[in-house]
């Protein structure tokens, strides 16, 4: 099994056009984001981009670039086409790291690659932790998670579940999932909870593929998806 790290970056952010290329100090969000992902041990490194910008600065960290004009409605859309293209093994492990997730834990990169060795029948797992931050509680951009006695999840919502909970799991935008498995995702039925959602994961839970549910003590990480979220990561890297 090799372990294959990819970023997909799309510039046109619906709900923070050019993101990626706001500055945190002295560098753009993406360079953040590229300059981690290299500390992690791996196979392979890449960013799937739609944007010559991107190409250029991502490019410029010493990290490989695909650049690619199709539109595609998710990152795990992208994701799927280009493993296609490299004709990946099917057994092999991808790991999707949000372009926006800055400061993401490498600790739970590690975690992740550790529990597709020991387990060989998940096929898609993501990364959740817990949480009673009450702003987070309301934070609509905050992806939430409900999950069975077997850690696989029930759904997700940017709504707050369980309904009334001072006490939730909040999802971490970092999957992994085989090679196999994202050959059939492009053929999934969409359903109205991916559409009503915008969570590109529950495509799955509709189409009843598992995704476990990996869970991490907390998260320091910062997703930025607003002008907000952009001011608390510049006065902490300040």
């Amino acid at each position: 099994m090799k372990i294959r790290i990819l970023i997909p970056a799309r510039l046109e952010s619906k709900r923070f056009p050019k993101k990626l290329l706001q500055k945190i100090s002295d560098k753009t969000l993406i360079e953040h984001i590229c300059l981690r992902a290299k500390k992690i041990h791996c196979d392979s490194l890449a960013v799937l981009t739609d944007s010559k910008i991107i190409q250029k600065i991502v490019k410029s960290c010493g990290v490989d670039c695909y650049y690619s004009k199709k539109n595609y409605s998710n990152g795990t859309e992208r994701i799927a086409n280009f493993c296609k293209l490299k004709k990946y093994n099917p057994l092999d492990l991808i790991v999707n790291i949000q372009a926006d997730e800055l400061n993401f834990p490498l600790s739970a990169i590690d975690k992740i690659k550790k529990y597709f060795r020991n387990n060989k029948k998940t096929y898609v797992a993501t990364l959740i932790y817990p949480s009673t931050n009450y702003s987070n509680i309301i934070d609509k951009n905050l992806v939430k998670v409900v999950k069975n006695k077997n850690d696989d999840a029930i759904y997700f919502s940017r709504s707050l579940i369980p309904h009334d909970s001072k006490n939730f799991y909040a999802h971490l935008g970092i999957y992994a999932y085989r090679v196999n498995v994202l050959s059939k995702y492009r053929k999934l039925k969409r359903g109205e909870i991916e559409t009503e959602e915008s969570l590109e994961q529950n495509r799955f839970l509709f189409n009843t593929v598992p995704i476990k549910c990996i869970s991490i003590k907390s998260n320091d990480s910062i997703s930025i998806n607003t002008k907000n979220d952009l001011k608390l990561a510049k006065k902490k890297f300040k």
